[in-house]
């Protein structure tokens, strides 16, 4: 277990350079095995569940290397192993393996995928969405076993603008025989940077960004070099700490993708500042405001436990609602132990800013929230300790590290 040591009320300020997005990362590594030639894939993040599915990768025989921030695939050994063990539940992102299997090989195994208990995320949609296309899903005490016959295209209505099961869809309908037309599509950036890569080793995927996806089949897809997208859940997490702690620039970022972020901290009372690849964020006054997640286009449920902390020192009553992952208030029970006021209630919570913040021992539960109380003991006097600080590498890249640049008193240990 890993203890972040936390000095509470030190200005933040500085630059900080914006990793790669873990959200595009997952599926491209999967979408590389679609392929029998090698996939260059650059600005990969350096976390931990891209080390997970890079292990995932290799255990069905992929040699994967790595320099710096690129990763290099060679699929041409792939087998389809069945994927039943521990390394599927650590990852909810294991899904597409799903559909990756199904797609080259015409079969697979793998067992349910994981991730944090952030609240309800059946995979129905996406084995519904494979079934559309002719794949044969079959569960058996939590391990999936698919079978193909032959993949035709199908429309495909998803219930609601699901990333997962649009991400799934398309890693299917690229071989699939005619054309695929996915409806009410999830239309987030990292939805059309798969797409992107999709298209750039051979694929047909036109609408990509928009709620209707059309994919023309082809019988294969060929290697090739792609770089990722930058983080917005990275890059909104530094900025609502500038906003609440100083003056903090997120590089290496697109200002488009983090517009409804961007809008809440103006309401929070912070100065925002873009250029074309960077965003400021400087503190100026901390003001309540109202949060209600939604798909994107509205405010990320990523960022909700983040910007939560943030609301702990703004005078007044806000109101944050996240009713696509009701469970991803399990942060709020440590805030109360750091004197925050917060009241919960199934999706939602009230929080009565403006108290005295206290140092105290806290526990990590996930990254986002991991990184909710790291914000919140750099609010509070004394010095706060978050233990199970090795969740944060799940989703960020050198966390700490990068707190240290911006001025943060801050420092692990391993016990």
């Amino acid at each position: 277990m890993d203890i972040l040591h936390i000095v509470g009320q030190q200005r933040l300020e500085g630059t900080v350079s914006i990793s790669g997005s873990k959200q595009s990362a997952i599926p491209c590594l999967a979408a590389a095995l679609l392929t029998d030639q090698t996939v260059v894939l650059e600005g990969m993040p350096e976390i931990g569940d891209v080390a997970t599915m890079i292990e995932i990768l290799e255990t069905l025989g992929a040699v994967v290397t790595r320099q710096g921030d690129m990763v290099t695939i060679d699929p041409s050994r792939v087998e389809s192993m069945p994927l039943t063990g521990a390394e599927t539940r650590k990852l909810r992102g294991s899904i597409y393996l799903m559909s990756v299997l199904a797609a080259r090989f015409k079969q697979g195994v793998v067992g349910l995928p994981g991730g944090y208990a952030i609240g309800p995320r059946p995979i129905d949609l996406h084995i519904k969405a494979l079934e559309r296309l002719g794949v044969s899903v079959r569960n058996e005490q939590g391990v999936h076993y698919m079978r193909v016959d032959r993949l035709v295209g199908n429309r495909i209505y998803l219930d609601l603008p699901s990333f997962g099961a649009t991400i799934s869809a398309l890693l299917v309908a690229v071989f699939a025989e005619g054309t695929t037309v996915i409806e009410n599509a999830a239309y987030d950036p990292e939805v059309i940077d798969v797409s992107t890569m999709l298209t750039n080793m051979g694929a047909s995927v036109k609408g990509a960004g928009t709620d209707e996806i059309r994919i023309k089949g082809v019988s294969q897809l060929s290697g090739c070099r792609h770089t990722l997208i930058p983080d917005r859940m990275e890059a909104g997490t530094f900025l609502t700490m500038g906003a609440a702690l100083g003056r903090v620039t997120v590089d290496n970022v697109i200002p488009l993708h983090l517009e409804s972020v961007i809008q809440k901290l103006e309401r929070y009372g912070a100065l925002i500042e873009a250029t074309d690849d960077s965003v400021t964020a400087t503190f100026q006054e901390a003001k309540p405001v109202d949060i209600r997640v939604f798909h994107y286009g509205g405010f990320p449920s990523d960022l909700q436990p983040v910007i939560s902390a943030a609301l702990l020192q703004a005078k007044g009553a806000s109101i944050v609602v996240d009713k696509l992952y009701p469970q991803r208030f399990r942060h709020v029970q440590e805030l109360r132990r750091l004197n925050a006021r917060i009241t919960h209630e199934d999706a939602s919570i009230i929080i009565r800013g403006g108290e005295t913040l206290l140092g105290t021992e806290i526990e990590a539960p996930d990254p986002r929230g991991g990184a909710a109380l790291v914000l919140a003991g750099l609010l509070a006097s004394g010095e706060t300790t978050l233990h199970h600080a090795e969740v944060l590498d799940q989703s960020y890249e050198r966390f700490d590290q990068k707190l240290k640049e911006l001025g943060a008193l801050v420092w692990r240990e391993t016990i």
